[in-house]
């Protein structure tokens, strides 16, 4: 099973979008493509370099898909093309591809079990609009499950691409420590 969790690719973005823009600024005006699912709670927007954030918790029965259909008609009513890649790796499919994804989450008993679903949405002017849909709960088991939470990152076309292209370069390097050339261009 492929894992994917949040505090990988998606935390390694973040920090990148610090670095471009200055860091945390609370009360940003958030991208329309930010949507909030009626009912919302803790509803939290904000900016981190060149992201918009929006974080919140909805009441939605496991799978959510009623939450993640709305989000998604609406988003390519209004022109977003959703990816069938993650767009730092698009090696790596998304979840309108693979679908849930789960993974244990900390080391303490009981081991909190994620149920996450990340999809990522582009449009014609380069700008993506990531999603993450999560549910934490202990044990694995699905029928319980009704605190969706949900995370979305609005990123400016100009982050996408350094952002890629910084992906590429650490995978490059990875690539090259791992076949034993300590990070020098192999021949």
């Amino acid at each position: 099973m492929l894992h994917r969790p949040v505090h990988t690719a998606f935390l390694l973005f973040i920090v990148i979008c610090a670095s471009l823009r200055g860091g945390l600024v609370i009360a940003a005006e958030p991208s329309d493509a930010l949507l909030t699912s009626p009912n919302a709670t803790n509803v939290w927007t904000g900016r981190v370099g060149w992201s918009d954030q929006l974080t919140y918790h909805v009441d939605a029965k496991f799978p959510a898909a009623e939450v993640i259909d709305s989000i998604s008609h609406k988003l390519q009513k209004a022109g977003w093309e959703p990816l069938k890649y993650d767009f730092l790796d698009p090696a790596l499919p998304s979840s309108q591809v693979s679908g849930w994804q789960q993974f244990p989450h900390g080391i303490k008993d009981p081991k909190l079990c994620v149920h996450q679903w990340l999809g990522d949405w582009k449009d014609a002017a380069g700008n993506i609009v990531r999603y993450t849909f999560h549910y934490k709960h202990p044990g694995c088991d699905t029928s319980d499950l009704k605190d969706l939470e949900v995370s979305a990152a609005y990123i400016r076309a100009a982050a996408v691409q350094q952002a890629q292209q910084m992906f590429k370069q650490l995978e490059k390097e990875r690539t090259n420590t791992a076949s034993g050339s300590g990070g020098k261009p192999n021949p």
